[in-house]
């Protein structure tokens, strides 16, 4: 019963990491070095490029995702669901557990873990890629190519891997302690938690993300010193507020989930942060995915050192607080102007 137990919990814990290990690389694959000549990218066909402004990128679990033709997206990223492309995708395809069906267009690459990937005559992959790209990562499934097919850049699979032996191994060897205690399966389990949730953040909020990462390059001592002041003093003082009135109780829990949700999103951009200073200092070009995966993974090794990992902790969330702060501070100020009248408009008024 106990193996039986772990096994399941295994199962998916070393799926996740697998599949974040294939981001790490695809995303390595994508950079390339900056002084690499980079070839033209292969034009879309016109037959495939549908017009209309591009959406925001679409996030689901366990739902199947269908791109319909005519509409451009910036990226698919699905968790237990199938993905069909019938329009175009600016960026990447992930699929996680689910078959992915490409009649359209798909700019960046397709990955796809525990699934099927499909091009029929009229796909287009990695259209934005170069020929040294990798345009198709495909983690114990299959490609069924039809005649026809444009892939731009190669193709990376995983068919032959013995994934039972694999979990089997990791149930008798990493259960030192029983579930979470401080183990290699317990970094496994919460490494790939975290870098769901953060993977999600960087697909909806790239700009958000790379706001803070400005505040925290031209203004850290700003960052620290709202961030002390939002972490010790005003986060509890609204909780001790909420606590003490009688309506405030209603929206305790609420608030308290928000938090952690907030105090989550600042680590995770601290940690991409220091990872895109590391990426961009060794020769790389910038990228938010690969930032992210690789600050996820380093913080997460982090915390699990004694003592210092708490500090390590702690200074991110203050840092990554007050870059917040002076990020939505800049934008209500931008936003405040550009609704303010100009003054040739007060003049006419008042004429």
């Amino acid at each position: 019963m106990m193996t039986r137990r772990m096994t399941r919990i295994v199962w998916p814990s070393l799926a996740l990491v697998v599949f974040a290990t294939a981001l790490v690389l695809l995303g390595l694959a994508l950079t390339g070095t900056a002084g690499a000549a980079s070839p033209q990218p292969t034009p879309i066909p016109t037959r495939l490029a549908p017009s209309g402004p591009v959406q925001g990128a679409i996030v689901r679990f366990g739902e199947n995702v269908t791109v319909p033709a005519g509409d451009r997206v910036e990226a698919v990223v699905a968790f237990g669901g199938d993905v069909i492309i019938d329009g175009a995708v600016k960026g990447p395809v992930v699929a996680f557990g689910g078959d992915v069906l490409v009649r359209g267009t798909v700019g960046d690459a397709v990955v796809a873990f525990g699934g099927n990937v499909a091009l029929t005559p009229t796909a287009v992959v990695g259209s934005a890629m170069g020929p040294q790209d990798t345009s198709v990562v495909i983690f114990g499934g299959t490609l069924a190519r039809a005649p026809g097919a444009q892939i731009t850049g190669s193709v990376q699979r995983a068919d032959g891997a013995n994934w039972a032996a694999v979990a089997n191994w990791a149930t008798q060897h990493t259960f030192v302690r029983p579930w979470w205690g401080f183990t290699l399966m317990g970094w496994i389990v919460q490494t790939a938690f975290c870098l769901v949730l953060a993977l999600v953040v960087a697909a909806l909020m790239p700009r958000q993300m790379l706001a803070v990462h400005r505040h925290l390059k031209l203004k850290p001592a700003g960052s620290l010193g709202w961030g002390a002041l939002v972490f010790f003093i005003a986060g509890p003082a609204v909780l001790v507020v909420l606590v003490i009135s009688i309506v405030g109780l209603l929206v305790v829990v609420p608030y308290v989930l928000l938090a952690l949700l907030a105090y989550f999103f600042a680590v995770t951009t601290v940690g991409a942060f220091v990872a895109q200073r590391v990426l961009t200092g060794g020769g790389r070009s910038e990228n938010l995915m690969l930032a992210t995966v690789l600050g996820v993974i380093g913080t997460t090794i982090a915390t699990r050192i004694p003592v210092l990992g708490s500090l390590v902790s702690l200074a991110m969330i203050v840092f990554g607080t007050g870059a917040c702060a002076l990020a939505i501070a800049e934008w209500r100020q931008a936003r405040k102007q550009s609704g303010a009248p100009t003054p040739a408009a007060e003049l006419k008024g008042e004429s």
